[in-house]
């Protein structure tokens, strides 16, 4: 595979493949379809979840590599705070094994649940919309803006931030995956297949997807515009 047939698989293709079968499943009132999509007994047990909880993943492991790749020590200051980041997500996002727990043992206790009294941090009073609040405009300015105008921006570093334009497919698709079920749901055309008030878990997924094609180009794409201690520059 080319390294532009790569781009458009990663970028557009694969994440159509994946959200428009599971939307399908999720609306199509065929119980087994739905019941993989968002079980009834837990919804964080779904496919949808689980996925979330793979992309995620892959960004830890992608950050535990840039650690490694990067020769700048704020440049490996930065991997470490991802990482650490990353992993807190994680574990936001499975409810610290709650979930897990219950299904396999019936019982509701995590060390988190045990020491906090609550499953997670994010679903405390506003938390949530506090939390993904902030993401919505640098989204906006850094996968759609930003790849628009940086042939206008003169400054490496921050061309350097700013990410291929093929991102704004994938920044297109994240959109919809939120307008999508949540019109189908607001407008009654098709009953919520689960969710319930929490029909953006599909646009959580690309969210997390869109930044895994962020950081991975970052890290394995680009040269860093900053040179390591004692490097010499000649002309």
């Amino acid at each position: 595979m080319t390294r532009i047939n790569q781009k458009h698989f990663l970028y557009w293709i694969l994440p159509l493949a994946i959200l428009i079968p599971l939307i399908t499943m999720y609306f199509s009132g065929v119980k087994w379809a739905m019941e993989l999509v968002c079980p009834t007994v837990n919804w964080e047990l779904g496919i949808v979840e689980n996925l979330q909880l793979l992309v995620l993943l892959l960004i830890f492991i992608i950050g535990l590599i840039g650690i490694k790749r990067r020769k700048v020590r704020i440049e490996k200051a930065a991997m470490v705070l991802l990482s650490i980041f990353t992993a807190f997500v994680f574990l936001e996002e499975m409810d610290y094994g709650l979930h897990y727990v219950q299904y396999f043992t019936g019982e509701s206790n995590t060390l988190f649940r045990d020491v906090t009294g609550a499953k997670n941090l994010h679903n405390l009073g506003n938390n949530a919309r506090l939390f993904k609040r902030p993401f919505y405009p640098l989204m906006a300015m850094l996968f759609i803006v930003g790849p628009l105008v940086v042939h206008k921006i003169k400054s490496p570093m921050i061309r350097f931030f700013i990410p291929h334009k093929i991102i704004i497919a994938t920044a297109i698709i994240t959109v919809f995956s939120y307008l999508v079920p949540r019109l189908l749901v607001d407008w009654h055309i098709f009953p919520d297949g689960g969710f319930k008030k929490n029909i953006g878990e599909f646009s959580e997924l690309m969210m997390y997807y869109i930044f895994f094609l962020y950081l991975k180009e970052l890290i394995f794409e680009k040269e860093s515009f900053l040179k390591p201690k004692g490097t010499v520059v000649t002309s």
